[in-house]
């Protein structure tokens, strides 16, 4: 975009709202107007333009600024934009509504056209960006959500792409992947993706059986190399090798269900790759203790790491992760506000499905079958008030 076109563009950018408000409010046909009129000023600047501040040509995906794209994928998504004209007739998108999708719309043309695959890839992609930002869970749940999205047929190749990804953030968040995909998962899918996995879901089980039995990482490594070039062709190399290295930590933090207090040495025979490194033990436990993965401490007698003692917290209200009285309050408060929000989303769910057309019609039928005489046929009952249909189209 040239120089001039910015100079054009931008004050109309900062016209609206006027600031400061004039003495009396504008109606609401003049703030939806103005409100279109800045949508297709911002259609007009490319992409680029305004990701230009960007590293290496503003694509957040390509770029190494990845926490860039963080305060984005934070907002939890309740809601897609309707394909249907859901709103009353002369209803403003400035009016108040209870959510987003009451404004968000087709007709309203304040959302770009999006497909099932889309969606998928938009989980997908976040997911990916919280695994290099080491945020596992964060990613876990956008996995789920790639992998329980509902499908007519087959799993797609995202979901089974998602699904290796979810085994190796599951090693990493968790030390082993759970015993099932989340139930709200197609069977077919789990199928499909289960088939495709195999690979993965090996390495997990060599991962918790090694943990179990406290084996040596050699096994584990010997997976690894043999499926080297699997590894490579999905681009999960760089997870796969963390996932190594998490082995060993989560060996260090398995120590705590069995001792209390540990001699450094000791520490280094059963985890170190080199037995008598216990400087290099040292550093990393001490490391590990610094980002919050150990809550332990170690008491250094002399300068000879040899000396040292790995001593575990009794409990979480002691050692270095310690909260106090007041930090615990403030995060109870926080997930009592996240259930709220989430508890709201649910009941307007559920309104609006009551309220739908397929499940009014699923219930006119279920009620005729009720009053119907007894042995008349019913083998074409509705047995869901949905048709089998994607939701959002196949992708």
């Amino acid at each position: 975009m040239a120089p001039r076109d910015m100079e054009y563009l931008l004050p109309q950018l900062l016209s609206f709202p006027p600031h400061p408000p004039p003495p009396l409010p504008l109606s609401d046909q003049v703030y939806d107007k103005e409100i279109k009129t800045l949508r297709l000023v911002l259609n007009e600047i490319p992409a680029n333009a305004l990701t230009g501040g960007v590293p290496n040509g503003g694509d957040l995906l390509d770029a190494s600024t990845f926490r860039a794209a963080k305060p984005v994928i934070d907002k939890d998504l309740y809601e897609f934009p309707s394909f249907a004209k859901t709103q009353p007739s002369g209803q403003l998108p400035c009016s108040p509504h209870d959510t987003s999708s009451g404004f968000i719309t087709d007709q309203t043309e304040l959302s770009g056209t999006f497909s099932y695959r889309d969606v998928l890839q938009y989980f997908f992609y976040g997911a990916m960006v919280y695994m290099v930002l080491r945020e596992w869970n964060r990613a876990i749940l956008s996995l789920e959500i790639v992998l329980t999205a509902p499908t007519k047929s087959n799993a797609s190749q995202i979901q089974v792409e998602a699904y290796k990804k979810w085994i190796l953030a599951s090693l990493l968040a968790r030390g082993e992947v759970p015993g099932s995909l989340p139930k709200t998962t197609s069977p077919q899918v789990a199928r499909n993706v289960r088939a495709l996995g195999r690979p993965y879901e090996a390495l997990g089980e060599i991962f918790k059986e090694g943990l179990a039995k406290e084996q040596d990482v050699r096994r584990l490594n010997a997976e690894i190399h043999t499926g080297h070039q699997r590894w490579i062709g999905d681009h999960n190399l760089s997870l796969v090798l963390h996932v190594l290295d998490a082995y060993r930590q989560f060996s260090i933090a398995r120590l705590e269900l069995t001792y209390a207090a540990l001699p450094l040495p000791i520490v280094t025979q059963r985890t170190s790759p080199d037995s008598k490194d216990h400087a290099e033990t040292a550093q990393y436990v001490a490391m590990m203790i610094s980002n919050g993965q150990l809550n332990a401490t170690l008491d250094q007698a002399s300068q000879d790491p040899q000396s040292w003692i790995l001593r575990f917290a009794m409990s979480s209200s002691a050692g270095p992760q310690a909260r106090s009285e007041q930090e615990q309050y403030e995060e109870l408060v926080r997930q009592a506000s996240r259930t709220a929000k989430l508890a709201d989303h649910v009941r307007e769910t559920d309104r609006k499905l009551s309220l739908s057309r397929e499940y009014i019609n699923w219930m006119k039928q279920a009620k005729s079958e009720q009053t119907a005489p007894q042995g008349e046929d019913s083998s074409t009952a509705t047995q869901y008030p949905f048709d089998e249909e994607d939701i959002m189209g196949d992708g």
